[in-house]
């Protein structure tokens, strides 16, 4: 199979979140002001359940099946039995999924009138089973993926314009709010058919698979305890208005963290395949090149975030959802070690077999979160609910550098001085510029002006630096031009 250029993959796939990001800062605000805040809490409060029934319907398949159909992915045959051995895995967890989901909400009183929302909902949960996304990972398809969200969002768009017209309409928003993994699920049953043919396949190895995948499974539930878990504590604490207030931080948070997820998740299968063939330099030299990437990105991000807090969540949610703000600037924070935390436990962990390692770090932090969340929220309220994820986010980054060095693994000359100088030095001119665009009466305006006037100032300090990362890609884009 040809090798795709991992940089095109990774503009690609970035490009795609950025198009998923466009689309939300158009539709949630038209829903935040439609819906309201009462309603908007009620739907997200349902939907961080409907995250736990999800991870347990695919109980760690994802990231799993990357990594071992990466290796066996120019062999059709074992693909197609590998693959559908896996998939056959998450029809069998998916439904243990739906019948629990369904105990929960006759055992537990206070969801019985969110069980609306709950049925319309749990049609993500079937159709993320049925579409196996993660095959158009294994085989890089990111040109498909990225023209498929553009039209789903599109779509989307326009079905929620034409039938979210008033606080009644909360059932609509509620199923429109999970329409893209319905949407993806459907197109995958035709498109994924070129490259696997899915089927129901029973052996005996289906056993084996589950203490296989336990360790994934166990990482990606306890991710989403301590992500989660602070939206259903404040709202059994505080009540539906404080979960929409926190939900508005908590999207924008989720919208920022999802393209620098897309950048690296488009590494897996390669570092997955160099791992394997234990190909140390082409290992070293991919994963040295995502965390550059990373710091001259994530750090200006987060100071963004962090400066221009406010007039975002008046863009995003309004007036109504100012108090957000506070929020958002600390989940700022949570999100450069959600970042760096990601890049070792999916592109260094993951390849090299240490996912254990993985799930140990989530479940102390979920530990962590749950227990910290409880007195936080009763304090600080839904800043207390940030955080904890703070916290978290930061526990399961330190303790898997310590134990990959306690386990002797050396990667040296991965981590950049030169790329965390230079972003210092970017970050202190995007400072400068905040005092006086934030005196700008209109948000928008201050928005728009922050943006432009901060990309130009950090990027121009780290080109005048001779900053590599900067240098090669303008290289590339002046060579570019210079041949149309």
């Amino acid at each position: 199979m040809k090798r795709r250029s991992l940089k095109k993959n990774a503009i690609l796939n970035a490009l795609r979140s950025i198009i998923a990001v466009i689309f939300p800062l158009v539709t949630y605000p038209y829903a935040a002001r439609v819906v309201g805040v009462e309603h908007i809490g009620r739907v997200d409060y349902v939907a961080h359940y409907m995250e736990y029934f999800t991870l347990l319907a695919t109980f760690g398949t994802t990231t799993f099946a990357i990594r071992e159909c990466a290796a066996v992915r120019d062999d059709r045959r074992t693909a197609d039995e590998q693959a559908s051995e896996i998939w056959t895995f998450s029809l069998c967890t998916t439904l243990i999924s739906l019948v629990l989901m369904v105990i929960l909400i006759l055992v537990y009183g206070r969801l019985h009138s969110y069980a609306p929302i709950f049925a319309i909902q749990c049609t993500s949960v079937v159709f993320t089973t049925l579409g196996a996304d993660w095959i158009n990972v294994v085989y890089e398809n990111f040109g498909y993926v990225t023209v498929r969200g553009v039209v789903i969002n599109i779509l989307n768009m326009v079905l929620l314009f034409t039938f979210v017209r008033s606080p009644e309409d909360y059932l609509v928003y509620a199923f429109l709010n999970i329409a893209t993994p319905v949407f993806i699920g459907i197109s995958n049953m035709f498109y994924i058919r070129r490259f696997v043919t899915l089927r129901p396949f029973f052996s005996s190895r289906l056993k084996e698979l589950t203490g296989r995948l336990w360790p994934f499974f166990i990482n990606e539930f306890s991710i989403a305890i301590y992500v989660g878990a602070d939206s259903i504590i404040l709202g059994i604490i505080r009540g539906d208005y404080l979960v929409g207030i926190y939900s508005v931080a908590v999207k924008i948070y989720t919208i920022v963290k999802s393209v620098f997820i897309a950048i690296f998740s488009v590494t897996l299968s390669r570092l997955s395949e160099h791992a394997a063939h234990r190909e140390e330099d082409q290992f070293r030299a991919i994963l040295s090149g995502v965390i550059s990437v990373f710091i001259i990105l994530g750090i200006p991000a987060m100071t963004g975030m962090i400066l221009y807090a406010e007039p975002i969540v008046l863009l995003v949610g309004g007036d109504d959802y100012v108090r957000a703000a506070g929020s958002l600037r600390l989940l700022a924070i949570a999100l450069i070690f959600a970042v760096f935390g990601g890049i070792v436990t999916n592109c260094i962990d993951v390849p090299l077999g240490f996912e254990k390692v993985n799930s140990r770090a989530t479940v102390i932090a979920s530990v962590e979160n749950i227990v910290l969340n409880i007195p936080f929220i009763f304090l600080w309220d839904e800043y207390g609910a940030a955080a904890s994820t703070i916290m978290a986010e930061m526990t399961v980054l330190v303790y898997c550098i310590v134990m990959l060095k306690r386990s002797g693994v050396s990667l040296p000359g991965i981590i950049s001085g030169r790329c965390l100088r230079d972003s210092a030095v970017g970050v202190l001119f995007m400072i400068a510029v905040y005092f006086p665009v934030r005196l700008l009466d209109n948000y928008v305006a201050v928005i728009i002006a922050g943006v432009l006037l901060s990309v130009v100032v950090y990027f121009g300090a780290i080109l005048i630096l001779k900053n590599p990362i900067i240098l090669e890609g303008k290289e590339k884009l002046l060579n570019k031009l210079q041949h149309r």
